[in-house]
This record gives C-alpha cells, sequence and structure tokens, in this order.
C-alpha cells in the first residue's frame, strides 16, 4: 500500500540558529516516560516540518513519468506511485508496485538544474531492501531519471550548498524489525550524476520490544549554526543514550515501567560536523563522544556498514 509522501524544499537559512527534533515512535527517552508511555520527544511530528510541503497530485505523477514503465504511473488513494514495478527495479512487472514515498528538490549534479532526490518503495525482492532512491532532473520536456540505486532511502535530509553551487544531503533512515529501530546518518554527494554515500554513524534502539537489556542511542536534534564562525552552516547532533539491564522478576523494560520501577534518566551525547564547502567533518572534541556512540552500537549490532 502507498505511504505519503513528502517534500523537503527548505533552504540552509531555514536552520540556522534552530534546533530541530527528529521524529520518534519508541520509549524512554526522557525521565517523564516514567509518567507517560510515550517522551515528548516521542510524538509523530516531523523533524523537519517547517521545510515540509505537500507535493501536488500532478506533479507527483509527472515527477513519476520517468520513474515507472509507460502508461504505469497512477494514483491509489491519493497518492502517486507505478502500478507495476518498473523494468529497472529488481522485481520488474510485480504488481505490487512502486510508491513514491518522499522527495528532496534542489540542484544536486550541478548549478541551476533543476532535479529531485526521490526515495521509492517496494519493487526490490531482497528481504532487507524496501526500496531505493532515484535523481531525476527536469528538462523542458518533462522529467528524466538518471540514476537509481536499491537499498538506499532516507526519513529527513538536510541541504548543505557546496563550493560549486550544488546541494550535497545529510539524510536520516530509519527502520523498524521486531519492535526495535535501526538507523543511519550518512552523506549523500550526487555530483557525478550518481549517489556517492559516506556513513557517518549508526543508531539504534530496542525500547519498545520491551527487552531485559535496554539500549537506546538516538538522535533527538539536529542545530544547524556557524559553530566556527568560517561563514558556512554547519550541524550538531544531540543523542539521547541509555543501556539498563532490567531485574529478572520483570519480564523486560516496559513490564518494569509499568511496575512503578525506576529507569535511569539518558545520557546526553552530542558531535559537531563543521562543514568546508565540501563535506561534513567530524569536529576534533566531539571525537570522544563518536567513539563512545560507536561502541554502544557496535556491541549490539553487526559491524557492518551504516
Amino acid at each position: 500500500m502507498y505511504s505519503k509522501i513528502r517534500v523537503y524544499t527548505g533552504s540552509l537559512s531555514n536552520f540556522r540558529h534552530t534546533p530541530v527534533k527528529l521524529a520518534a515512535t519508541f520509549f524512554l527517552l526522557s525521565a517523564v516516560a516514567l509518567h507517560s508511555p510515550y517522551s515528548d520527544a516521542e510524538q509523530k511530528t516531523s523533524a523537519f516540518q517547517n521545510i515540509i510541503n505537500k507535493v501536488s497530485r500532478s506533479g507527483s505523477l509527472l515527477m513519476l513519468q520517468a520513474v515507472c514503465d509507460a502508461g504505469k504511473a497512477e494514483l491509489r488513494n491519493g497518492v502517486a506511485g507505478c502500478s507495476a514495478c518498473p523494468s529497472f527495479t529488481s522485481a520488474s512487472g510485480d504488481k505490487t508496485g512502486f510508491a513514491l514515498a518522499d522527495a528532496v528538490f534542489g540542484s544536486f549534479t550541478q548549478a541551476r538544474e533543476p532535479e529531485a532526490v526521490v526515495y521509492l518503495k517496494g519493487c526490490e525482492s531482497d528481504a532487507t531492501v524496501d526500496g531505493g532512491i532515484a535523481l531525476l532532473q527536469q528538462t523542458a520536456s518533462g522529467w528524466s531519471r538518471l540514476h537509481y540505486e536499491k537499498g538506499l532511502g532516507f526519513t529527513e535530509c538536510l541541504k548543505f550548498r557546496t563550493l560549486e553551487d550544488v546541494s550535497n544531503l545529510l539524510c536520516n533512515h530509519s527502520s523498524s524489525v521486531d519492535e526495535s529501530q535501526f538507523g543511519k546518518i550518512f552523506w549523500l554527494d550526487m555530483t557525478e550524476n550518481k549517489f556517492s554515500r559516506t556513513p557517518l554513524l549508526r543508531w539504534y534502539d530496542n525500547s519498545a520490544s520491551n527487552p531485559r537489556e535496554l539500549v537506546s542511542v538516538f538522535p533527538y536534534r539536529f542545530l544547524r549554526s556557524d559553530f566556527n564562525q568560517d561563514g558556512r552552516s554547519d550541524v550538531r547532533i544531540s543523542f539521547r543514550i541509555r543501556e539498563q539491564f532490567i531485574p529478572e522478576k520483570y519480564s523486560g523494560a516496559l513490564h518494569a515501567i509499568n511496575s512503578g520501577y525506576k529507569i535511569d534518566p539518558p545520557e546526553s551525547l552530542s558531535l559537531t560536523y563543521l562543514f568546508n564547502g565540501e563535506a561534513l567533518k567530524l569536529q576534533n572534541d566531539s571525537q570522544e563522544n563518536s567513539t563512545r556512540i560507536n561502541q554502544i552500537v557496535n556491541k549490539h549490532l553487526p559491524t557492518t556498514d551504516p
């Protein structure tokens, strides 16, 4: 079934000196979780509400002309998608279809080119892959597809304008398996008409699975500002972190909380990434925090590319 599309159209100025809360759906992010099953950071509002606009139905269909096979672009329950999987996907022709989930507009391959990066769900046969992203370019005759790569996706993205006057993206993507959340934060460069992805770090939260060992490493805020005062906007990512064993008399963390057991308050860590006009670089004084975050995540997840 198709999901609702969100489109990100904001500029750097939208984020300067502005804290941005990420959307979340998990338990136990703050001490108030002892009184309420969901904390304030868990409300299902987007981290980037100030730059999200819904794309029009007609606009969605025009974009999908570059994605779907001929005659397969359609609206289903008001949401644009492909009625059959396109020929360039792993499940070519499958009637489950391709759903347009998210999109970011900007100039990504060269200056002043009207382009879009779109996240599409479905049409990939690998159980670990829920779709992919496509790079589109708008011309006088309509949208055209420049590149597609399966296995990539994004939940939120921030644009950074480079020295070449194009935008690179800092993206966060999350997925859920067995009520645990898995996240990836990565840098995306498309200047060569393809996706050059640089992984920054992973995050993990198992709170909603009622775990015996509670583990939560969650990025709850992105703050845009010029931290090194070089005239370019940087980013600081703030995390809430928990590692706690639940007493054996409880079946897990949720049972313990409902029974009045006190969960320790989360630890707060921040990572500052400085933008040099080409890429994001982790600030030296954030190295220790980065190591701490990676140690926790790698202890509970395989140490694979995020």
